[in-house]
């Protein structure tokens, strides 16, 4: 318990307390006024500290309590923001990232998205030709080899299997096989090598959008891999996105594709180093009659390049 005291008073308690009496107790008491029962000869330990002035709330009655505690943070008392490595402003401090700027969920840089609403073959050569080929040697940007092949070799109202074989020449990939069905055993020794492949489906099968039941348009992607479930991982240039796929969904895109616009299948593809591209060109031609001759025609969601067989 606390106790106010005036100054007055509290200087008569010290004096009292402090006093060491050299007298006899009889002097003393005649000293002080007080009877000589009293009076002690000797004043021991020293005097109680007295609370002049309550703290004015918890945290000032603990810093009171403890000075050396509250001393550790007086350290950097005074010190500018500078000196503390602090910015001094809000100018100064670094500004948070903008929203926006983010990819598409899915989106893959290695996934090289179509130009126009009919070159997605044009893609899938130029992204063949530089995993497998020689686009990457070649001068000019990615789209600019594209738009070089679909001049150079279709109307530009799409890519034919023919069509498509003579641009992977060019981009130094060679057509080792064929097949207008799902060849698993064929594909996955092709992968195992090293090897690739074209292919044209249904687009239904990168479709997002396409409801159950519908048909798209036939559309090549390539595929690059699988992944550790089994899937077949395909480069789809319509979003931009790599997207798996198990064997039946595969086979039944393919299916879809020569029911619904007389062409569709496979093409296996390997590097055509030390084969010239005129080689290339007629040895892959004549593998891609299995696969029909279907163009590619408009797309109906051309705002996405997407949907378009091409």
């Amino acid at each position: 318990m606390s106790v106010n005291l005036s100054s007055n008073l509290l200087r008569t308690f010290q004096q009292l307390a402090e006093l060491k009496p050299s007298a006899p107790p009889q002097q003393t008491a005649q000293q002080v006024g007080l009877p000589e029962a009293k009076v002690v000869s000797q004043v021991e330990g020293a005097p109680t500290p007295v609370q002049t002035e309550q703290a004015t709330d918890a945290f000032a009655a603990a810093l009171a309590a403890n000075p050396e505690w509250a001393n550790r943070f007086q350290v950097n008392a005074g010190a500018s923001a500078q000196e503390l490595g602090v910015p001094a402003t809000l100018e100064a401090a670094p500004q948070a990232p903008e929203l926006g700027g983010w990819d598409e969920v899915g989106t893959d840089p290695a996934v090289l998205k179509q130009t126009k609403q009919n070159n997605c073959g044009a893609a899938v050569a130029v992204m063949l030709g530089n995993d497998l080929g020689t686009s990457k040697t070649q001068p000019g940007s990615d789209a600019q080899k594209m738009d070089a092949l679909e001049s150079r070799f279709t109307q530009g109202q799409g890519t034919s299997p023919h069509e498509l074989s003579n641009m992977l020449a060019n981009q130094g990939v060679k057509v080792t096989q064929t097949s207008s069905k799902l060849d698993t055993k064929a594909l996955d020794e092709t992968l195992a090598r090293g090897g690739k492949a074209a292919v044209m489906v249904d687009s239904c099968l990168v479709d997002p959008t396409t409801k159950p039941g519908e048909t798209g348009l036939a559309h090549w992607v390539s595929v690059e891999g699988k992944d550790d479930q089994g899937r077949y991982l395909l480069k789809d240039p319509s979003t931009g996105t790599k997207i798996p796929a198990d064997a039946q969904r595969l086979a039944d895109s393919m299916e879809i594709s020569w029911n619904k616009h007389q062409g569709g299948g496979m093409m296996l593809v390997e590097s055509a180093q030390g084969t010239s591209e005129a080689q290339a060109a007629a040895e892959g031609g004549q593998k891609a009659v299995a696969l029909g001759n279907t163009d590619g025609v408009g797309s109906r969601a051309m705002s996405n390049f997407g949907r378009e067989s091409s």
